[in-house]
């Protein structure tokens, strides 16, 4: 394997494991603010659930933090894709 491919796997495989560390993290949560048979029995409350995720201060002040951190490690694990596809198109092009 080439040094590129190992450094784009590399920072793929931290977005995946962002990814999942965040969805770990919103389960616990709906699960803390006891949301999840609302969730899942109707699709629109599904939305509505990820929607104030995202959305500050959407589940009141107590859960603000949780709140945030879910949002935050969504946000890096987007990042870190991006990150990892602009090295897809940019690493194979340095010479070397």
């Amino acid at each position: 394997m080439s040094g590129p491919y190992l450094i784009f796997i590399t920072v793929m495989t931290l977005a995946l494991l962002l990814m999942v560390a965040a969805w770990i993290r919103t389960l616990v949560f709906i699960r803390r603010q006891k949301l999840l048979a609302d969730a899942s029995f109707n699709p629109l409350e599904g939305v509505r659930l990820w929607r104030r995720i995202f959305t500050p201060n959407g589940y009141g002040e107590a859960a603000e933090a949780s709140r945030r951190g879910i949002a935050r490690l969504y946000l890096l694990a987007l990042a870190a894709f991006v990150i990892a596809v602009v090295l897809f198109f940019v690493l194979p092009a340095v010479p070397g």
